[in-house]
């Protein structure tokens, strides 16, 4: 492990000096110009816009090796949203399959009804033949597990599952439409689709 630590404490060490320049960028080239300049201090989007943009690029420079080394689009998906579950798990998230009640706006997904209820099943360990799941609506700029992307509200579209398949250390799923995702970017099962409010109901 002390050939890996080093690597990594060179790594922060870069980080730390890239998230230096890059604020130091953003101040010199950009914040000059936007109008909540007087209050950045107190919102410190500076901060967050730098560690976002890191965070892009290495996942961004992951994906690409993974590319390089010809490793299939759907695969990379699948190892990098991996790496997320990972990083949660570590943290202490359990991460359980469960089925939750939750509110839909239109634009999350025009084929159901305006502020429809739905009842769904997310953190899929496996999905069957026939299942309707809730699948982007388009692809993702940077690969998310289905069930976040659900609650953070991406719009999302409803598929059919015509088969499932496990290949090296994943599963993923086909859909009609001969697209394959891996079963981690599945936003979720759609176990029902409620008429009204008044007939909520867990069971």
């Amino acid at each position: 492990m002390g050939d890996l630590q080093k690597k990594l404490n060179e790594f922060q060490a870069q980080s730390k000096s890239s998230y230096v320049e890059i604020m130091k960028i953003l101040e010199d080239n950009y914040c000059w110009k936007c109008p909540m300049r007087s209050t950045s201090d107190q919102s410190r989007c500076r901060e967050v816009h730098t560690g976002r943009v890191l965070q892009e690029a290495l996942e961004e420079g992951i994906i690409c090796q993974l590319n390089h080394e010809e490793v299939p689009c759907v695969e990379a998906e699948a190892l990098v949203t991996r790496m997320i579950k990972k990083k949660i798990k570590k943290q202490g998230g359990k991460q359980r399959e469960k089925t939750i009640i939750m509110n839909i706006k239109c634009e999350e997904c025009p084929s159901l009804a305006p502020s429809s209820w739905i009842k769904v099943k997310v953190n899929l360990k496996r999905v069957w033949v026939g299942d309707k799941i809730l699948i982007p609506d388009k692809p993702l700029e940077h690969p998310l597990l289905g069930a976040y992307a659900l609650v953070a509200g991406f719009p999302f579209q409803i598929a059919q599952v015509k088969r499932t398949y496990h290949e090296g250390n994943f599963w993923y799923v086909e859909i009609e439409n001969k697209g394959i995702l891996s079963l981690e970017s599945i936003f979720g099962v759609l176990v029902k689709v409620f008429e009204d409010e008044d007939s909520l109901s867990v069971d």
